[in-house]
């Protein structure tokens, strides 16, 4: 501690930097200076930033021109610190991160993610009471297109604006979640076969502890998804993931979990048809758009019922979901 602010390390995993372009990278990256320029100020120590990636030890000097070239200032307000993890996957990453840091807080963040203003003060600010364990910031899908506008709507994420009660709802986000060191180093995020598994995981764990989440006004926009390969991929693993959290939070039979998935597409769709009825016009999205919208994402959720109840039928074998190397944005 220092006084009394907490003194932090920032956790970037580096899986998602290879479906996304550089600049889009250095744009987060960028942002993220500024926010640790601005609370330095304030009085907080100068925090390790620390980049785990799924390559080998000899790629770190690679990863480093390429951060010194699109955020410069970076290495000026941070130390930087780069943790290989060969062959790493999403949750894997962020746990070999945990490894390097030595602060009172680890902040998990994600290399398609860009901070707003403020987002770092207000992400530390509950560390100053000593009770709290978990602090959980705000992540919502830029869009810039139809299809982003749609998966903006559709996502598990809230729209930026006019989505308190959804907001509300919103489950731990690793890519803009931070954790009392102690805590988080001996409960790092559980294995599973699953893509986004994990931290649903996680959140269940610490409430089983008695922790109460803390949840924040810490924004932070995501790059949206790109690509029609990513969206049936995408929602297939979606169900798939379901069925794997119904398996892990209430150990059913194969019975109950078919019938789950039948359940799961009935709440989703209609979940779907009112979401994009209602938030479509903040979206700017033209109202002759709005049923290809819907239709779009009735299909996800299509999708995502039969990688459900494949799973849960035995129809698929539940092995290990890899990001594939030929979808677009993650």
């Amino acid at each position: 501690m220092v006084g009394d602010l907490p003194t932090y390390s920032v956790v970037m995993e580096m899986e998602n930097a290879k479906s996304i372009d550089w600049d889009e990278i250095g744009v987060g990256l960028t942002a993220l200076s500024d926010e640790i320029a601005s609370v330095s100020a304030a009085g907080f120590a100068s925090p390790k930033v620390i980049i785990s990636h799924p390559g080998h030890d000899v790629d770190a000097q690679s990863l480093r021109d390429h951060i010194n070239r699109e955020a410069p200032q970076l290495k000026e307000v941070a130390e930087l610190c780069f943790v290989a993890c060969p062959g790493g996957r999403y949750y894997e990453l962020k746990n070999n991160g945990i490894l390097a840091t030595d602060a009172d807080v680890v902040i998990f963040m994600d290399s398609d993610t860009v901070p707003e203003s403020d987002w770092l003060s207000i992400l530390l600010s509950p560390f100053r009471n000593p009770e709290t364990v978990c602090v959980n910031g705000y992540t919502y899908l830029f869009y810039d297109d139809f299809f982003s506008r749609t998966f903006a709507l559709i996502w598990f994420f809230p729209m930026a604006r006019g989505d308190k009660k959804f907001a509300a709802k919103r489950a731990i986000n690793a890519n803009n979640v931070a954790f009392r060191r102690e805590w988080i180093a001996a409960n790092t995020f559980p294995q599973n076969n699953g893509f986004k598994v994990s931290c649903t995981l996680l959140m269940h764990r610490l409430r089983r502890e008695g922790h109460e989440i803390v949840h924040v006004d810490a924004r932070v926009y995501h790059y949206p998804p790109r690509g029609w390969r990513f969206f049936c991929w995408r929602a297939l693993v979606t169900g798939r993931d379901a069925d794997r959290k119904f398996v892990a939070l209430r150990a059913p039979s194969r019975a109950r979990r078919i019938v789950k998935s039948f359940s799961r597409w009935w709440t989703m769709s209609w979940r779907t048809t009112r979401r994009v009825i209602r938030h479509a016009p903040q979206t700017g999205m033209p109202l002759w758009q709005v049923p290809f919208s819907l239709a779009v994402g009735l299909t996800f959720y299509t999708l995502a019922f039969f990688g459900q109840f494949s799973l849960a039928a035995g129809l698929f074998r539940d092995k290990i979901e890899i990001l594939p190397d030929y979808v677009g944005h993650s």
